[in-house]
């Protein structure tokens, strides 16, 4: 089964579409990963986020990952790397975040600067619920649930906290925003600005509608995997 799943991996590869004009949070994790230590440990809260950062963060040993997983406990990102970066202090911590989620737990900043707990967080920032908005561009007309949060400025708030922070927007900022974050001793919160979108690397995927089976699943923006499969021919309508 491994080589199945390896098969698979080659066959239908996570990718994203670079944008010279904004920047895109899977290329995002793509860069920290590379510059992070081999053994650092990430922590997630729940939402695009989430999903990005289990796919394209390159984990080479377990016991790494630390997620709420099918409970769906948004703002856990944060709580989770603390208490991992207070049991392995020796160890790098990252917090990748959105930032719906990175709201329901931000007084804890406050903890960070107090206690001098190192983590570093990374706040994908689109001024969204970027997953429930997904689900509304797809099955409801794009029609907005109380999804759009504002334009907050976390490198702000965190400044009000006085733990050491910044905001960046454009794709050249990335590289060096990331180099500075990581080198930096104490909490870091690195607030990633871009606009939330419904193209190919505005969405998760691949989604599996609810009430529906796996071959329903959008591998992409465009087509399910029945639709891929039957141009195949290896199943047929």
């Amino acid at each position: 089964w491994i080589r199945q799943i390896d098969k698979w991996k080659k066959e239908f590869p996570l990718t994203y579409e670079i944008d010279k004009k904004s920047i895109v949070p899977q290329h995002l994790i793509s860069e920290l990963t590379k510059l992070a230590d081999e053994n650092a440990i990430v922590s997630v809260g729940v939402g695009q986020h989430q999903m990005w950062a289990a796919q394209f963060w390159d984990f080479n040993e377990p016991f790494r990952w630390l997620c709420s997983s099918g409970l769906g406990a948004m703002g856990f990102g944060l709580p989770g790397a603390m208490g991992a970066q207070v049991a392995h202090p020796k160890k790098q911590v990252i917090n990748i975040e959105g930032d719906g989620s990175f709201l329901m737990n931000i007084q804890e900043l406050q903890t960070l600067k107090m206690e001098n707990i190192p983590v570093k967080n990374v706040v994908l920032n689109n001024a969204h619920l970027g997953m429930v908005a997904q689900w509304e561009d797809r099955f409801y007309k794009s029609l907005r649930g109380h999804t759009y949060l504002g334009d907050a400025n976390f490198a702000e708030i965190a400044h009000a906290f006085g733990v050491k922070s910044e905001s960046i927007s454009k794709p050249q900022e990335v590289l060096p925003a990331l180099k500075r974050m990581l080198k930096h001793n104490g909490p870091y919160v690195l607030d990633v600005k871009y606009p939330y979108n419904d193209k190919s690397h505005g969405h998760v995927m691949p989604m599996i509608p609810a009430n529906h089976s796996y071959l329903d699943t959008l591998i992409d923006a465009k087509q399910t995997l029945r639709e891929y499969w039957e141009k195949k021919g290896i199943i047929k309508e």
